[in-house]
């Protein structure tokens, strides 16, 4: 593939001989800036590829080239071919957004255009894209996106289209806003000079004036049939005024003229190799079933028999199409015979060099089932996996009405693609209809072609979220599907592990999804990968193991990388393992390389409007703008989040969402919002009910602790109960690391210093294999004080340094209370201060802390001498600079 899409993306080589078009050229050079669009549409025969290939590589402009094909005729490859050629001319367009949306299956089309456009108004310079054979395009979303372009076109940025015809854009509006620049026939014909000078330098003829007069006269300068003439003329040289024939017939005419005094055997030849669109040796030997092709094409060429070289190494070429459509008109009419094995024989060279598009083509008109439904059976699994849902359904189009009835393997292809497209049911009656064909016809293999149906309901049964169906249709497959048959075997058990996890069995899943990376090997099935990987990875953040999550994470990035992974992933996915890898590296402290691949997954979440990924970046975004103490940014990106999160039904992480909430109100001192929030919550019980609402319970918890009070201090140590005891039966260790931490710090604050450093060595056993940080580290100067604590005890030494490094890191180690004053603050004063600064009155402040107001004077008292400050405002003020408070 990757050799034809280089000769697509080349400006054509000049032939051996050619007739530079000077006057032309230099028309070209001075009009195409001034216009948006420059039309070169002409009747085939009038040389417009070589006289724009002239004049690209002659331009002191950038020119980006581009030959259609018949393939092209997709919006979304369209686009990524011109990006691609694009590139060619200016690398920096691969770092756009336009090409990191077309990364993406399925590029959205808007966004596409809107990025073209941004891309097209960054150019300093005028820029060129030539679009070669436009004229094989018929796509309305083709044409429309074009027309699009070009109402919105930078002025640096110009579009050629060159063509058989005029393309379906509206020419009449630009031509009336003078943005057209039209060359026609007219202006391609040869001028008489240049008709004496093909003539004698490429045909190699010696011809008087009045013979050249004559005969640019008679063909009115029309290139391909002085080519023709000149063809006749070397074989027999002939008074000129003995050729006739006008424009429309002399084609024809002259084609027989020259094809029917050439040997037999060469004729044969180029009416066989006519029948594909592109020709190199190695293809034009599996045609004749010759081993003289190469040298067969370059003796065409310096015979200009009508065959143009594609790349500079003349390896591959095509026939002019004028002479190709005779060609091919010539093998229907006298050898019909010949045609289906000549187009089976292309197709079987291009399935053997993995090129499905042009093997399904000729298989086709080939009249060959069976070599249809080999490509199917090769290639319909990646290109369903790959989201090639259109190009699919125009291969079906594309099939005698019969076939389907005849073969229910073609149904089952149909049946998987509307399965893809989320179909359910038209695919519910689709796979009643081929389990009926499979039933009524003969066919060799129908206990596999069942298995394969009951592969197809597991997977819809797995969609409506129907548990005891889905086994049953699995159980049934698997034991009459081939070893050998890995998609639907891959998709069994994909489909089992994403309905497993659905309802919480998660061994089951996990043994589901480790039996699809069985099947990772299989063409197509790779790009499936990166969503196993993904999965399992969730599986194991679940389990609190940080490592082997990063390691899926990372094996599905490397997948999404790889070339063939290009347009097959949808970005948002791609986004999504750029999340969950810099939340891995967020706890790991690893802060620089977490911000990078939020700031990767970021973009392209934003990019494809993944509400999900969304929800995960902006509170990711927010987390690290509280390690940078920059609260208020903090709580920007959660207003980010906020309608995402109010529309979404993702349940946990709106529980994510309240936790970063209530953290950043007890940053900003707003404990009493913090705690009339937990304390509706768990009045209401809310959180109780939710579904995966332990990231929120245990910030409640925290909020509880910080509060102080004994019957919040209850209302804490019941609930890190709860929370400790259902994490420990499902193997959450996450949720047990940040537990027994905060048990820790409720049993530090009720001076149980024994009760802490028990829980604390709890946390710190379960945390130090995986390298937990910031869960710690997160909880404040109260966990930074007990840390301290356990390094004067000797507990997990090296740990505990890497712990308070990352509070050094923070910039709070050194800022711990009291550290910089000459008289540091006691523990009961922080207390006191931690709630002067919230705003509680004395007698709340009392009955929190269960003293008397008298003493909660005194402390304050004490506090603002300490402090230097005269009342509680410049308290709270001068408590934040001397980061006091918690």
């Amino acid at each position: 593939m990757s050799t034809l899409l280089a000769t697509k993306l080349q400006i054509p080589p000049s032939p051996p001989r050619v007739i530079q078009r000077t006057r032309l050229i230099d028309k070209l050079e001075r009009a195409i800036p001034q216009f948006r669009l420059t039309l070169v549409a002409a009747p085939a025969g009038y040389g417009k590829t070589t006289m724009l290939a002239q004049w690209a590589r002659a331009s002191q402009m950038p020119v980006a080239w581009l030959s259609l094909s018949q393939e092209d005729d997709d919006l979304a490859r369209f686009f990524r071919y011109t990006l691609a050629a694009w590139e060619a001319v200016q690398p920096s367009v691969r770092e756009s957004r336009l090409a990191l949306l077309l990364e993406g299956m399925s590029p959205d089309s808007e966004a596409v255009l809107s990025a073209f456009l941004n891309c097209a108004a960054e150019l300093s310079d005028h820029t060129v894209i030539v679009l070669d054979d436009y004229h094989q395009l018929q796509a309305d979303a083709v044409h429309d996106a074009l027309d699009y372009l070009l109402d919105h076109l930078p002025p640096r940025l110009h579009f050629v289209v060159a063509g058989r015809g005029r393309p379906a854009v509206s020419l009449a509006r630009y031509r009336a806003r003078q943005q057209l620049f039209d060359v026609g026939a007219g202006d391609l014909r040869f001028t008489q000079q240049e008709s004496a000078d093909f003539l004698r330098e490429h045909m190699g003829l010696e011809l008087g004036d009045g013979e050249v007069s004559a005969l640019h006269q008679q063909l009115e300068g029309w290139i391909a049939g002085l080519q023709l003439v000149g063809l006749s003329l070397r074989r027999q040289p002939e008074p000129v005024e003995h050729i006739s024939g006008n424009q429309r017939h002399i084609a024809d005419y002259l084609s027989e003229e020259v094809l029917d005094h050439l040997p037999e055997e060469m004729q044969q030849l180029l009416v066989q190799i006519s029948i594909v669109d592109r020709l190199c040796g190695p293809l034009c030997n599996a045609i004749t079933r010759r081993e003289d092709g190469q040298a067969l094409l370059e003796r065409l060429e310096r015979e200009s028999l009508f065959l143009v070289a594609l790349d500079e190494r003349r390896r591959w070429f095509r026939f002019h199409q004028l002479f190709a459509d005779y060609l091919r008109r010539r093998l229907r009419e006298r050898h019909p015979e010949d045609e289906p094995n000549l187009h089976r024989r292309a197709a079987r060279w291009y399935l053997a060099k993995e090129l499905p598009e042009p093997a399904f083509r000729h298989a086709v008109a080939a009249d060959d089932v069976q070599l249809v439904l080999r490509i199917f059976d090769l290639y319909v699994q990646r290109m369903l996996i790959g989201g090639q849902f259109r190009q699919l359904q125009q291969w079906l189009d594309a099939l005698p009405g019969h076939w389907e009835s005849e073969h229910p393997l073609i149904g089952l292809v149909r049946t998987g693609l509307l399965l893809f497209r989320g179909q359910l049911e038209a695919c519910l009656r689709s796979v009643a209809e081929v389990e009926q064909r499979l039933l009524t016809t003969e066919v060799s293999n129908r206990a596999a072609q069942l298995a394969r149906v009951e592969a197809v309901r597991c997977s819809i049964a797995c969609f409506q979220n129907d548990l005891n169906q889905a086994e049953a249709f699995a159980e049934r497959a698997l034991h009459e599907l081939p070893d050998e048959d890995a998609f639907f075997r891959a998709i069994i058990h994909g489909s089992l592990g994403d309905i497993y996890r659905r309802h919480g069995r998660w061994r089951k899943a996990e043994a589901s999804y480790d039996r699809m990376l069985d099947f990772i090997d299989t063409p197509g099935l790779g790009v499936q990968s990166v969503h196993v990987y993904g999965a399992l990875a969730d599986l194991e953040l679940r389990r609190g193991k940080l490592r082997a999550a990063a390691d899926y994470w990372q094996s599905a990035l490397t997948i999404s990388r790889r070339k063939d992974s290009r347009g097959r992933l949808r970005l948002p996915l791609v986004g999504w393992v750029h999340i969950r890898l810099a939340e891995l590296h967020y706890e790991w402290n690893q802060l620089a390389e977490a911000r990078d691949h939020l700031d990767d997954g970021l973009v392209r979440a934003e990019v494809g409007g993944d509400v999900r990924a969304l929800i995960a970046g902006y509170l990711l975004a927010g987390r690290l703008k509280l390690t940078e103490g920059d609260d208020q940014a903090a709580a920007e990106q959660l207003e980010r989040v906020r309608p995402h999160v109010e529309r979404a039904h993702f349940v946990h992480w709106r529980s994510r969402f309240e936790r970063l909430q209530l953290e950043i109100w007890l940053v900003q001192d707003r404990l009493r919002t913090a705690v009339n929030w937990s304390d509706k919550m768990l009045r209401d019980e809310v959180l109780e009910e939710r579904p995966e609402s332990e990231f929120a319970l245990l910030a409640v918890a925290r909020v509880l602790i910080v509060k102080g009070d004994q019957q919040s201090s209850r209302q804490a140590a019941a609930l890190l109960e709860r929370l400790l005891e259902a994490a420990q039966a499902e193997g959450r260790m996450g949720v047990l690391i940040e537990g027994y931490a905060l048990q820790a710090l409720a049993h530090e604050r009720r001076d149980n210093q024994t009760a802490a450093m028990v829980a604390l060595e709890r946390a710190l056993r379960l945390a130090e294999p995986e390298g937990y940080r910031r869960r710690l580290a997160d909880l404040g100067l109260a966990m930074a004080r007990l840390l301290q604590a356990a390094r004067s005890r000797g507990m997990f030494s090296d740990y505990v340094d890497e712990l308070l490094s990352v509070f050094d890191d923070d910039g709070l180690i050194g800022k711990t209370p009291g550290a910089s004053l000459p008289e540091p603050l006691t523990d009961r004063e922080l207390d006191v201060l931690q709630l002067l600064a919230a705003g509680l009155t004395n007698r709340e402040i009392g009955e929190r802390l269960v003293i008397s107001p008298e003493t909660v004077k005194k402390h304050a008292s004490h506090i603002y001498g300490k402090l230097d400050v005269a009342n509680r405002t410049e308290a709270a003020a001068r408590a934040r600079e001397l980061a006091l408070l918690e």
